[in-house]
Order: structure tokens, then C-alpha cells, then sequence
């Protein structure tokens, strides 16, 4: 029903286009006289306008016909390149995981080796004392205390420098790919 009001002026073309052949045709079998020769202008007039607009409708309709199928096909693409971009993403961000999970798992190892007295911080020094000089004792478990605390800032130092450089690389390494893919298109 809606279908028939959509092309209403397409039905009135046709009929425009059917009763002007006829009365053409019949302007050449009755004799009308004077009338004759206005009467074939105007149907030929009516003719020429009537097919123009079927015609340009049919073409129009099949223009229409070709952009949906350009515009699935693009949206199609778009989807695939979305996909593809997700998955690279995806992946990207599971070793940006794993990395960071492994620098907290050296850093954990670290820490215990540290609390285990394995690690220390070296005691070089280039200052020489007479060998009958005594030497001054101090709080002995508190220097190990503040030595190992010591020597665990810098191991959460390096670990945190790590894992910026981990992020930074993932970050550069993700916006290569998503790069690649959308200048070179989908695989």
C-alpha cells in the first residue's frame, strides 16, 4: 500500500506516457483537422517527458541500488578493519600483562634475596686505616635494616623504570600496527 504511494508520480508517468502515444497514434489514423499538427507537438512533448522521468526513475532507483551495495561493502570493511584492530589491541595488551607481570616477579625475587641477606649494597671504600686503630661499632641490625631498605628503593626504582619503558614500547608497538592495518587495509 505505502509502496504504491511512494511511486505515485512513477504510475502517473506511465499513464502520462500511455495516453500520449495513443492520441498521437490517433492524430495519424482520424483526421482532426486544424488540431492535428498541435495535437502531435503535444503528444510528442508528453512522449519525450513521460519516458524521460520513467527512465531517470529506473535509473534512479538503480543508483540507489548501487550506494546501499558501495555502502554495505564499505560498512563491511570498516567492521573487518575494527576486528582486525581489536585483536591486535587484544593482544598487545596481554603482553603489556605479561611484561609487567614479570617485572613484579623479578622484583619480588629481589626483594627476597635482599631480605634473605644475599644482596648487598658492596662496601668498597678507598680509605685506609692503620691496622692498631680500633673501629667504632654502631647499631649493627640497624644498619642492615636501612641497607636492605635501601637496596629495595632502587630494585622498586629499576622495576618501576621498567615498566614505563614496557608501557612506552607497548604503546609505540600497538600504534605501529593499528598504523600498518589501516593504511594497508585488512588482511
Amino acid at each position: 500500500m505505502f509502496e504504491f504511494f511512494a511511486n505515485i508520480f512513477l504510475y502517473i508517468a506511465y499513464c502520462v506516457l500511455i495516453l500520449a502515444i495513443l492520441v498521437h497514434v490517433v492524430s495519424y489514423v482520424f483526421p482532426l483537422g486544424t488540431y492535428k499538427f498541435p495535437v502531435q507537438i503535444v503528444s510528442l512533448i508528453l512522449i519525450l517527458l513521460g519516458g524521460y522521468y520513467v527512465a531517470d526513475h529506473h535509473g534512479y532507483e538503480r543508483r540507489v541500488a548501487e550506494d546501499q551495495a558501495e555502502i554495505d561493502r564499505l560498512n563491511g570493511e570498516a567492521r573487518a578493519k575494527e576486528a582486525e584492530l581489536n585483536q591486535k589491541l587484544t593482544q598487545s595488551n596481554l603482553a603489556l600483562k605479561k611484561a609487567k607481570n614479570d617485572i613484579q616477579t623479578k622484583q619480588t625475587s629481589i626483594n627476597a634475596r635482599v631480605d634473605s641477606g644475599e644482596l648487598r649494597l658492596p662496601s668498597s671504600c678507598a680509605v685506609q686505616t692503620a691496622t692498631d686503630a680500633s673501629t667504632a661499632r654502631g647499631d649493627t641490625a640497624n644498619d642492615g635494616q636501612s641497607e636492605r631498605e635501601t637496596i629495595k628503593a632502587l630494585a622498586s626504582i629499576a622495576a618501576d623504570g621498567d615498566i614505563a619503558i614496557t608501557q612506552l614500547n607497548a604503546c609505540i608497538d600497538t600504534y605501529n600496527k593499528v598504523r600498518q592495518t589501516v593504511n594497508e587495509g585488512v588482511k
